[in-house]
């Protein structure tokens, strides 16, 4: 078999982006937030883009499809992000009344 350098190249883009994706499955939520899932998914559009500029379909669709898969996946954590920051604001609601915004410290 003849190892040629696109083919190559090929591997390691594939490579590459399916440790971006099969990889955020080992982060804890601690470690990955949405902001992680975001970078993720904008250097997955870069290798999309790059694939559609060089004429690459094989890299660009791989490049697509981790894109979108990155992207779901920071939507999804954005939106767990934002129901636990309400749960948050709802506690020190309830526990100290009008006077909530003196106890409460964002980021923490």
């Amino acid at each position: 078999m003849k190892i040629n350098k696109q083919r190559t190249i090929a591997l390691g883009t594939l490579g590459v982006l399916s440790t971006a994706v099969l990889g955020g499955a080992q982060f804890s939520p601690v470690q990955a937030d949405a902001d992680t899932y975001k970078k993720a998914a904008i250097g997955a559009g870069a290798v999309t883009a790059y694939g559609l500029i060089k004429g690459k379909g094989k890299v660009a669709t791989i490049g697509g499809i981790a894109t979108a898969g990155t992207y779901l996946k920071y939507r999804s954590d954005k939106k767990k992000e934002a129901r636990r920051e309400a749960k948050r604001i709802q506690f020190y609601k309830n526990r100290y009344g009008r006077n909530w915004r003196n106890y409460y410290k964002p980021g923490v």
